[in-house]
């Protein structure tokens, strides 16, 4: 139990409060591939004396002595100066060492777990410069071991083409260090993976939450605006204040539809289009009065355009309710919402008398006036047109 608080507490050293969790897992792993590499180091002092090769125990006990400025460069810098500090050690280490084994010592063998080491540790966005640079440092650090072999720049104290305990030897601690590397990576990469699954996870139940008081708050403030309606003798009066009740519910229900289902980046307009114009008819009395075409395609909008549009589609069918309504002919209204390549393309319909000759008189104004400036905050192309009735388009781009 000692030696494992022991293990983990240079696990963590260097590990700041201030780190994002990817930060905090490649510190870690740098550690821990570091507490491998120098135990390696500790078992060639010991193999390499037993076996007489007193120049390579020299090389493997002076990584011994500066491999623990990684924990330092981790403690008093950053996880890149430590990455840069453990793989210069490794790459100029092998150099010295390959040449002096000789090529049969499979030496190079140790490549593989640095070089799985190196992608696993900097693969990311944030350090793929360090990466590349690293990369290039490595691969000339094996240039330089090929051209020695080929140059014969030093003597290998391993004949070529000779059976020896240190082939042997390399082979194995290589093997196993390959192995150590990837349960090291896989190990912290799951952790890292279950802490962000953790994270995320919390963060969709606070929102959640969010927008369940949020929902629950703008239903008390329908219910007091349908209070003080339902209070007042003035016509005038209970018009305007059933236009502000409905275009809270409108975003209300964004909202309670986001909570429904417990998805809080967006939601399915078509299904909420149905809801919202099972309110409005409800609400104003039109369920036998109108005739209502949807086409809308089950298309999910983010929930910063999906609000706009829904109080675009309340003005929409309000003002159509109130102003369209022509003396013996129903009304009728159609509402289309599809997706073209990276747009959402959303019209709306009504076969009332169209635009009226004054668009800035007090019955259109507020309303027209507000599904512009609504369009305009989703950086939406709109236009209002006759066509058979008032015709309105919106374009809006969405991935």
């Amino acid at each position: 139990m000692i030696l494992k608080s022991y293990i983990e507490k240079i696990t963590n050293y260097g590990v700041k409060s201030t780190y994002a969790p990817w930060e905090v897992f490649l510190t870690r792993k740098l550690n821990i591939i570091t507490l491998i590499a120098l135990f390696n180091m500790s078992l060639g002092v010991v193999a390499f004396s037993v076996m007489d090769y007193p120049s390579i125990v020299f090389d493997c006990f002076i990584v011994l002595l500066i491999g623990p400025g990684v924990f330092l460069c981790n403690k008093f810098k950053n996880y890149i100066w430590a990455s840069y500090w453990f793989f210069m050690i490794g790459f100029i280490f092998f150099v010295f060492v390959n040449l002096k084994m000789g090529k049969d010592s499979y030496m190079l063998l140790f490549y593989f777990p640095v070089l799985i080491s190196l992608i696993q540790l900097l693969g990311r966005r944030e350090m793929v410069k360090h990466l590349i640079i690293l990369s290039v440092l490595g691969f000339a650090s094996i240039v330089s071991i090929v051209m020695g072999f080929r140059f014969h720049w030093v003597i290998p104290i391993v004949e070529e083409g000779s059976f020896s305990n240190l082939m042997v030897f390399n082979i194995l601690v290589s093997f196993f260090t390959a192995i150590s590397f990837i349960i090291v990576v896989v190990s912290e990469s799951l952790a890292q993976e279950r802490l962000i699954k953790n994270m995320l996870t919390e963060k969709e139940v606070l929102l959640s939450e969010v927008f369940h008081r949020v929902k629950n708050n703008m239903n008390i403030v329908t219910s007091l605006l349908n209070l003080k309606k339902n209070s007042s003798n003035s016509v005038e009066v209970q018009e305007a204040l059933e236009e502000c009740r409905t275009r809270v519910f409108s975003m209300a229900l964004v909202h309670q539809k986001i909570f429904e289902r417990e998805r809080v980046i967006d939601l399915n307009f078509k299904d909420y289009i149905h809801d919202l114009l099972n309110e409005l008819m409800s609400s104003m009395g039109r369920k036998d009065k109108t005739d209502i075409v949807i086409d809308a395609d089950s298309i999910f909008i983010e929930l910063s355009n999906a609000i706009p549009c829904g109080l675009i589609l309340n003005e929409f069918v309000t003002n159509s309710f109130k102003y369209a309504q022509q003396p013996g002919k129903m009304l009728q209204l159609k509402i289309s919402l599809k997706k073209r390549n990276d747009f959402i393309e959303f019209e709306l319909r009504d076969n009332g008398p169209g635009l009226p000759s004054d668009v800035s008189s007090k019955t259109n104004s507020l309303g027209m006036g507000l599904m512009k400036s609504l369009s305009e905050q989703i950086d939406g192309q709109y236009s209002f047109s006759n066509d058979k009735g008032l015709v309105f388009k919106l374009k809006f781009k969405q991935e």
